[in-house]
């Protein structure tokens, strides 16, 4: 604003009444503007910029001359002012006053021969003015002068671009990033630009700023294959797995060669761990990419981890899990192909080879004695082979991991040399087949600690009540992956907590057993009643006949033909080796499928006991046990809850490649009897046949 007033201060108040009739005018208040800038020219009426804005104004509303009359006014204040100048000559063209604008034009093109705007104008009059010649002459040297501007914009993005890739490549990311901001400062969104910055955010973990500087530059120019490639892996490091395979199947569309974005597209599955599609689609381009490592990496882990997911241990899927992880190593990098050590250890456990998984699995731990989970891994390949003080040893470390369960306590871990006067929690963990087995030992807790509360599955809580009246029960609903909820006021009573499945180490440390009692179980009266009368209803129409109680498999049913479990043609040739014998149905889960089958096969009828709930209701299932001759049983909780009983169990278990099924093992009590076979063996029938002549026996 020039010399609008003789005082600071005065100044200072007629700039702020400016801005404010300017913030008016863009508001569309143009009526209150008009007001505020003519009390602004009655303070200072050769105030410049006031004039300028109030002949804008004028114009608007038609009034041409009065604008006209300020703008000469302006020029007065501020002769051969350029600005001044241009509004005349635009607003001289406007009312078709063309000769007097264009001499004005030409005047300022003499000063500056190369302003866009001015050539625009000057285009418009000569045509306005019928000088055809001058128009186009006109045009051309706007196109030359902008061809020339963007020519030097060019070079200067490419030198500053250039520089910027020096700082990167030295190690001077921020000088780098301010260089790639200044050229789209400048320049606009310039792909390069953008991708350089991108990957600096990237360098820093920042991975949604890198994401939206991705997509501006692939908005710009989706043809360039990094962009595509980093749009994928940043929305993979920020969980948007769905975007991540869109940029993916694009890349893939416009660059099928390049095994790059089936990686991104598997990798998307596996951190999803929807180790099905992973899986599938890694299957898929192996085909296009035989040689891949990353991709055969991918495989076998999919492979892996859908085996342990899905439980689906079968033959079939173990081999070729082990077939995979095998080529994967072939070409893995060292890193790699330790880790890939491990997932063959564990197949080749699930194989029978535990002798050959063990040796993998020490030498890995050697070499990396801070992978906990490893060492808590190897606690099965021991108990495998009896080898029960390594076990119990490497099994304390499922809790350091939070491998087998989701609790933390604040207070110390009991054991034996624990003062007598504790208040003990004992945890529970895994499945309630396992807690049926941990509670064996609760005796011992008991008699060496104050006062004992014991979490557990809401479903044994009355029949663990029964068994141990002088302990408190504390019904626990367990989600998979979360921490175990504890009411507060147990927390803050007890001063010792211990995992359920550490009893057994420390009896067995202690007393060199596994358990501290054998059955355990006491029923209630009434519920004993019930099913002993339906049990001996069942005896009196088969008077001739041992009464057994059967259950095939766990309630995974998906994987058919699992080498822990029996399938329905397996289970009939048992039942028809066993003719003065009545099979009753402990198989929980629904199984009428099986037991149609198995009927149809063997032509005999595994009895389903009325109302009896073989799911939820185990002080039901116990009496109904107690009641019965035996027990043949997989490892499930129907085995747990057998021995707990006390029913003679005949139970069938994988073991290794060298067990011999035909010499079942006595476990824990001289009524539990384990049938050990190779986890491989495709032909169960001998098995089966070994089990029936022991059930004859009986």
């Amino acid at each position: 604003m020039t010399n609008p007033t003789q005082t600071n201060e005065s100044a200072m108040t007629l700039e702020q009444a400016f801005e404010h009739g300017v913030s008016l005018y863009q508001h569309q208040k143009k009526g209150e503007a008009r007001e505020v800038f003519e009390q602004i020219l009655n303070h200072a009426p050769d105030a410049v910029p006031v004039l300028q804005v109030l002949a804008v104004l004028d114009s608007e509303e038609g009034q041409w001359q009065a604008a006209l009359k300020k703008l000469d006014h302006a020029l007065s204040v501020s002769p051969g002012d350029a600005s001044i100048l241009f509004d005349k000559a635009h607003l001289l063209a406007q009312h078709g006053a063309n000769k007097e604008a264009l001499e004005i034009v030409d005047a300022l093109l003499d000063v500056a021969p190369t302003n866009q705007e001015l050539l625009a104008l000057r285009q418009q009059l000569t045509a306005a003015t019928g000088q055809r010649g001058e128009s186009r002459r006109t045009a051309k040297q706007m196109d030359a002068v902008s061809t020339q501007k963007q020519s030097a914009l060019k070079q200067e993005v490419e030198e500053t671009l250039s520089l910027a890739g020096q700082m990167v490549a030295t190690g001077n990311l921020d000088q780098a990033k301010l260089l790639f901001n200044a050229v789209m400062n400048v320049a606009g969104d310039v792909p390069a630009a953008l991708l350089g910055v991108a990957k600096i955010y990237l360098g820093e973990e920042k991975y949604g700023l890198a994401r939206q500087h991705l997509l501006r530059a692939f908005e710009q120019d989706n043809s360039d294959k990094e962009t595509v490639v980093l749009l994928s892996h940043s929305a993979i490091k920020i969980d948007d797995y769905p975007a991540a395979r869109t940029h993916a199947r694009f890349g893939l569309q416009h660059w099928p060669e390049d095994a790059i974005f089936c990686r991104l597209l598997v990798l998307s599955f596996e951190k999803e761990q929807n180790w099905l599609e992973a899986y599938r689609q890694a299957s898929g381009f192996i085909k296009q990419h035989p040689e891949d490592a990353d991709l055969l990496n991918r495989l076998a882990t999919a492979s892996f981890q859908l085996l342990r997911a899905r439980h689906n241990f079968t033959p079939a899927a173990i081999t070729a899990c082990q077939k995979h992880i095998q080529q994967a190593a072939r070409v893995a990098t060292p890193e790699n192909k330790q880790r890939l050590s491990t997932y063959l250890a564990e197949v080749l456990w699930y194989k029978g080879e535990a002798n050959t998984s063990k040796a993998l699995l020490e030498e890995y731990i050697a070499q990396h004695p801070q992978d906990i989970e490893a060492g808590f891994n190897i606690s099965f390949v021991y108990r495998t082979l009896g080898e029960w003080e390594n076990y119990y040893r490497a099994n304390e470390l499922g809790i350091t991991c939070n491998r087998r369960l989701q609790y933390n306590g604040n207070v110390p871990q009991w054991n034996l040399e624990r003062p007598k006067d504790d208040v003990v929690l004992v945890m529970p963990e895994q499945g309630v087949g396992d807690e049926i087995l941990y509670f064996h030992n609760l005796a011992m807790v008991l008699e060496n600690a104050k006062k004992v509360y014991v979490a557990c599955d809401p479903r044994l809580e009355d029949i663990l009540s029964r068994a141990y009246p002088e302990a408190v029960m504390v019904p626990v609903k367990r989600d998979h992956g979360q921490d175990i909820d504890i009411p507060e006021s147990v927390l803050s009573d007890i001063t010792a907590w211990v995992a359920g499945g550490s009893l057994a180490g420390i009896c067995f440390a202690n007393f060199g057993r596994h358990i501290y009692q054998s059955p355990y179980i006491k029923l209630a009266q009434e519920t004993e009643a019930h099913w002993q009368s339906q049990v001996a209803a069942l005896r009196k129409a088969n008077p001739d006949a041992r009464l057994v109680g059967i259950c095939w498999r766990s309630g995974l049913a998906a994987a058919t033909r699992n080498i822990h479990y029996l399938v329905a043609e397996e289970a009939a040739h048992l039942v028809k080796q066993c003719p003065d014998t009545v099979f009753v149905n402990l198989q929980y889960g629904d199984c009428r499928k099986e037991l149609n089958k198995i009927e149809k096969l063997s032509g005999v009828r595994i009895v389903q006991l009325d109302g009896l709930d073989l799911r939820d209701d185990f002080e039901g299932t116990a009496a109904v046990i107690k009641a019965l001759d035996a027990v043949v049983t997989a490892g499930t909780a129907v085995h747990r809850l057998t021995t707990a009983v006390g029913t003679p169990c005949h139970v069938f278990f994988a073991g290794t490649e060298a067990s011999d099924f035909t010499q079942p093992q006595t476990l824990n009590s001289d009524s539990e009897l384990g049938y050990f076979y190779p986890p491989m063996l495709e032909n169960k029938y001998p098995l089966l046949e070994t089990i029936a002549r022991q059930i004859q026996a009986i």
